[in-house]
């Protein structure tokens, strides 16, 4: 999938799979702005949740084919970027926003897995994790009105 970096598959309907050298971190409020916590524990491949309903959030808890929700067509318009700054500015990130997306930034491939086709992710990216995105598997904010909240 990727040359050796950190890769993201969308799976439809299921979660995203992260395959390639790709630690997790943690968003956290440092004052005004974002901190990255430690990496949390992942191997080489892993599958975060995007349905919201896994008992082992952040993660997906099922297993191939997953089938966690049906996915609709987006339905939305594509959302702005978010601004969240990184902190040494380079290296590829995968982070979680508390109660909130998938934070991508870095040039992280973002492939919906049904087509390969690529998910215009340029440098910066938020993806749904709630399952209510209107323009999945784009962050529009929907985790807000739906209430999703993760367990620590």
């Amino acid at each position: 999938m990727s040359d050796g970096g950190p890769a993201i598959r969308v799976v439809r309907g299921g979660p995203l799979v992260v395959e390639g050298s790709a630690p997790l971190t943690r968003l956290e409020r440092d004052g005004g702005g974002w901190v990255l916590s430690p990496a949390l524990d992942t191997s080489d491949v892993y599958a975060l949740c995007r349905c919201g309903d896994s008992s082992t959030l952040p993660f997906c808890d099922r297993d191939e084919p997953y089938g966690c929700f049906d996915e609709e067509a987006p339905s939305g318009g594509l959302v702005k970027p978010f601004g969240w700054e990184l902190p040494d500015g380079t290296r590829p990130e995968i982070a979680l926003k508390p109660n909130g997306p998938v934070r991508v930034a870095g040039g992280v491939p973002v492939r919906d897995d049904s087509s390969g086709a690529a998910v215009d992710a340029g440098e910066r990216v938020s993806l749904c994790r709630c399952g209510a995105s209107r323009c999945q598997p784009r962050c529009d904010g929907s985790h807000k009105i739906v209430g999703y909240r993760e367990p620590r």
